[in-house]
Parts: C-alpha cells; sequence; structure tokens
C-alpha cells in the first residue's frame, strides 16, 4: 500500500510538471517580456480597450490591484492623487461610431465602487477621447459638437466636399464636478469661433488663409471628425493647453487664461501649431513633419525646462515608409517682464518650428497607425505605449528596451500566456489586445499610499483550459496557472459566465481540506486569487471550483 501511494504520487507529481510548466517549443505571447533592473521602479496602469476591466501591474508583469466595470473605455484612464481611477468610458446609450467614442466620465476607488459619474452626450454632442484632473479639482475634456449643413453652409463650407451628412467640430470643456453624477461647465474653448475660409467671400469669415495661421481653415482636413482632437494636457505655468488634431496632423496651443467669453474672440485664437503647415497655406508635402498624431502632453516641470513637450507620431501615411516616431521637443517661446508667453513667428508668416532634442523610432519594428502614447519617467526613460499591438515597453534616451509587457487581455477576457493573440477580421479591423494609453506609477506616488499592492498573479492565465472535463457552460473554467510549480505563492484563476455562487477549495494529497480561498457570489468574467502557502509543507495540493451545479479540479506542487 505504501509503494503503490508512492507510485500515486509520482505519477501525479510528473503531471503536474508536464501540465504545469511550459516546454521549451512553447513561445510567450502576451504578459511581461523583458524587465532589466535599470527600468524605473513603479506601478503601470494597464486599460485594455475592448474590455470592461482595468489593471495595476508590478514590475514583473502581476496585477497588484484590478478594476472591473458596466462599460468599455472610451480612451483614457488615469489613476489619481488619491487613489481613485479617473475613467473615460463608453455610455450605453452614447454615440456609436467614431474612434475614442465615450460620453461618459467615471471616478471610481480604489476598490472599484464609482464615486462620481456623469454623462454629456446627446445626438448633436459627446465626451470623447481624453480627459484630465486639474489641481482645482475640475475636469478637462475634448467634445464633439455636430454641425448641419445649413451650419456648414452658413460659415463657407464647400459642401461639394462633403463626404457625410455633418462634420463633427470640437469643443474644450472644463467640468466642476458635483458628486454623484453631474457636473457643471465652468469654462470652455470652441474651434466653431476660430474660422477662416477662402472659399466664399459674403461671409464674415472669409479671408487669405496664408495671413491667418492663427485660425482654422473651415476647408482643411478629411471626414466627418473633422478636426478629431484625440489628446490634451494643460501647462499650469503657462496656463495654456496643448492639442493634438490627428486630421490635421498638427498639435496645437490655446490659452486657458481666458474667460469663455474672450476664448470665443481673438484671444482663443490659436497660439501656436506645429506639424503640418499645409494646413494653413504656408508649406507644401515636404514640409509637413507629423502623420496622424497622438497624445501630446507638456513634460513635468521637474523633468525638463517649461515649453518642452512630447507627442506620439502613428507616421500613418508617411511618403517614404510607415512607422511610428516619439518626439520631444521644446516649443519656440519667448516670455516678457510681465511673464506673458508669446510663440515665435517667421518672416514669411508661419510659426517657428519646434527644437527636436529626442526622438524614437525603429522602422520595421515599432508601428501603430491610430491611438498610442507616451510617458516622461523621472529617470529620462519613456514609456511608450504601441496602442494597435497593446505593446508597452520602455526605452533609454539611447534607445534600448529595458521593460515591455503586451497586454493580454482581448475582448472576450484574458489570454493564456502562450495564446495566439486574435488576428484581423470582418467587422474588427483592429486587434484586441488594443490599448488607448499606458502610465506607470513611481512607488511613493500619493494615490498608492497605504494600498494593498501585494502581487495577485498575472493577467494572463497560464495555460488554456483543459477541454472536456465536464459539460460546463462556455466561459466556465478553471485555469491552470503559473508559476507552477511553487515555493510560497501563486495565483488561481477562474473564468465563470454569470453572476453565480463561487467556491474555491484547497485539498491536500490525501483529500483533506486545506483552506477555503474563495465563497461567495462573484460576477461574471475571469477572477484572480492569491494561494499563500507559506506555512504549509511541499507536497501535492489540489484546488477545486464549485459553482452549482459544476466544478473542477486541478493540481499545484509546493516546493521548497
Amino acid at each position: 500500500m505504501q509503494n503503490l501511494r508512492i507510485r500515486l504520487v509520482l505519477a501525479i507529481l510528473s503531471l503536474v510538471i508536464v501540465v504545469g510548466k511550459p516546454t521549451a517549443a512553447q513561445e510567450r505571447t502576451v504578459g511581461l517580456f523583458i524587465n532589466e533592473e535599470s527600468a524605473f521602479d513603479g506601478y503601470t496602469l494597464l486599460a485594455p480597450h475592448q474590455h470592461p476591466s482595468t489593471y495595476l501591474l508590478d514590475m514583473n508583469g502581476e496585477q497588484v490591484n484590478m478594476w472591473e466595470h458596466e462599460f468599455n473605455v472610451g480612451s483614457t484612464t488615469r489613476l489619481l492623487e488619491n487613489g481613485n481611477l479617473l475613467r473615460a468610458s463608453r455610455a450605453a446609450t452614447g454615440w456609436t461610431s467614431g474612434g475614442g467614442r465615450g460620453g461618459r466620465i467615471e471616478e471610481l476607488d480604489w476598490n472599484g465602487d464609482i464615486v462620481w459619474e456623469f454623462e454629456y452626450h446627446d445626438s448633436l454632442y459627446s465626451l470623447h477621447h481624453d480627459i484630465l484632473k486639474l489641481e482645482n479639482g475640475n475636469v478637462l475634456t475634448t467634445v464633439w459638437d455636430v454641425k448641419n449643413q445649413e451650419e456648414l453652409e452658413a460659415n463657407g463650407f464647400d459642401l461639394t466636399a462633403l463626404t457625410d451628412t455633418v462634420v463633427w467640430t470640437e469643443r474644450i470643456v472644463e467640468f466642476k464636478p458635483i458628486l454623484p453624477d453631474s457636473a457643471e461647465i465652468v469654462w470652455e474653448w470652441r474651434a466653431w469661433d476660430h474660422l477662416v475660409q477662402d472659399f466664399d467671400a459674403t461671409k464674415s469669415n472669409y479671408g487669405v488663409i496664408s495671413e491667418h495661421p492663427e485660425l482654422i481653415d473651415i476647408n482643411t482636413g478629411d471626414g466627418f471628425s473633422w478636426l478629431h482632437f484625440n489628446a490634451i494636457d494643460y501647462n499650469p505655468d503657462f496656463d495654456h493647453i496643448i492639442i493634438s488634431s490627428s486630421m490635421f496632423s498638427e498639435l496645437w496651443v490655446i490659452d486657458h487664461d481666458l474667460t469663455t467669453e474672450e476664448a470665443a474672440g481673438f484671444d482663443g485664437d490659436l497660439l501656436y501649431r506645429w506639424g503640418n503647415p499645409e494646413m494653413y497655406d504656408l508649406g507644401s508635402p515636404e514640409d509637413r513633419q507629423l502623420f496622424f498624431n497622438h497624445s501630446t502632453d507638456w513634460l513635468e516641470p521637474e523633468l525638463a525646462d517649461r515649453g518642452t513637450a512630447m507627442i506620439f507620431d502613428n507616421g500613418r501615411d508617411r511618403p517614404d515608409s510607415q512607422y511610428s516616431t516619439v518626439y520631444e521637443f521644446i516649443l519656440p517661446f519667448t516670455e516678457d517682464y510681465d511673464g506673458e508667453i508669446f510663440y515665435d513667428m517667421e518672416l514669411d508668416g508661419t510659426f517657428s518650428p519646434v527644437e527636436i532634442v529626442w526622438s524614437y523610432s525603429d522602422p520595421g519594428v515599432f508601428y501603430s497607425n491610430f491611438i498610442s502614447g507616451q510617458q516622461r519617467l523621472p529617470n529620462g526613460h519613456t514609456l511608450i505605449a504601441e496602442g494597435m499591438k497593446g505593446r508597452i515597453f520602455e526605452v533609454t534616451p539611447e534607445g534600448d528596451i529595458v521593460w515591455e509587457y503586451v497586454n493580454p487581455v482581448v475582448r472576450s477576457g484574458p489570454l493564456a500566456w502562450n495564446e495566439e493573440i486574435p488576428p484581423f477580421s470582418p467587422g474588427n479591423e483592429r486587434q484586441q489586445n488594443t490599448v488607448f494609453r499606458a502610465y506607470r506609477y513611481a512607488s511613493d506616488y500619493p494615490g498608492l499610499e497605504g494600498q494593498d499592492l501585494t502581487p495577485k498573479g498575472p493577467v494572463e492565465r497560464m495555460s488554456t483550459p483543459i477541454e472536456g472535463v465536464d459539460e460546463a457552460p462556455r466561459g466556465f473554467a478553471l485555469h491552470q496557472n503559473w508559476p507552477n510549480p511553487f515555493n510560497s505563492s501563486t495565483s488561481i484563476s477562474f473564468s465563470i459566465p454569470q453572476r453565480s455562487r463561487v467556491r474555491l477549495t484547497i485539498y491536500n494529497a490525501i483529500g483533506q481540506q486545506v483552506t477555503v480561498l474563495a465563497d461567495g457570489l462573484r460576477d461574471p468574467g475571469t477572477h484572480h486569487i492569491r494561494f499563500d502557502a507559506r506555512a504549509l509543507p511541499s507536497g501535492i495540493y489540489f484546488y477545486r471550483l464549485e459553482t452549482d451545479p459544476f466544478s473542477k479540479t486541478r493540481s499545484l506542487l509546493l516546493v521548497r
């Protein structure tokens, strides 16, 4: 009997090692790839673009917190200094077309409870893309406005060039949150107030385009999302807002130190623009430097001189070849004795070009034709989100990659560590593990103080579910986990297709119950639970998932 038990244990041990540990022939497709000692230590915020979840990852690619949401992300997600999550969300009844669609803002606490929610959309306007919490507690946002053919014609738009029945113009709106579900508009700037055109001389905004680089040519741009703002950032030293307009392939700067009424007048005209002077008839295609840009931001004062900023240039339709570039640059400005900022002009009437002080590109490897972003880290490295591929990586000033992670979460939930990322398909032309941006927060970031930052395992599943074990419905799965074997703790993951009462129990090799890790109601989706075995002896253990009427069991090996 003793020999039989030994043979049984050895057989199970062999099964655990074969099933639990990847072979040399298997290759990782998602999760953590590189984590070098020189990488900036902190926590990375991962907001999958196609799944209603947000993760905070440690440097080893393990989640330390997870937020589950009712709606998918609109675009931007940020961790605030109070530990809350600020999130642009897709409203249930919001706009259904257009990249960056949203209509809703959510602020959630560390535990996932909503402390503020606000929707701003109807058939004529909608929140979209970017949101930013200001020091005064207000939230700066981008808003689409619909203009019909009558409004377009009244402002000198050439209707023969109309590619849709309407055009979406842009506003920058500052909201004062009113908890729990309202807000007040306290400031706004409208692109529609700063137009010029040379098509219809009977209109009041008629003029020579090249003589007005501070204005926006209404007959320039492409498509119904005419300007397509996809990023904003605020410079508190200048009281200026920087804007990324992807359809113009330009960045713009406007003044925030104005009333809403003043912002509608000439004081609200563009203070600066760069990237594509052809948009105001003072350049040729050869002068263009940006190609469908995203994610522009000012550098923090402690990282660089004032007036230094960054931008992600997607490189779409670049004439030589399509590749992406991240630029760091200094805007050309002069500060007078009163502290007023003036952006320098050339003799021909164009704005003086930026001074590019650093850039990163890797043609043939690094390319995302939409979304994406960057963040300058305090150690001088740059965190880059190659959004189309869900790839997040940290590069040194010399261009060496010291940290790299690929988002494992697709529309249906987390993939296995070696599972193929879903390919393009009709109706879903964009890869399903896309990310809009990613942010790294230092270990001493105020929003992390006092929070539970215990690693809770990787986001990705560590093996595919074993099929055919029972007749459980699609979406019910107990996943093999990694590390297995393990020496102190491991993460156990399971998926359920509907809200159910779940019991997750650990047994030893002779069938005795060791502990119950979960026993209660759980929402549908994938869940991750940490198994701390530091007080247990080495040996084989089993974990069993039960949810009436289905159950599954897997094995673990604890090795000291």
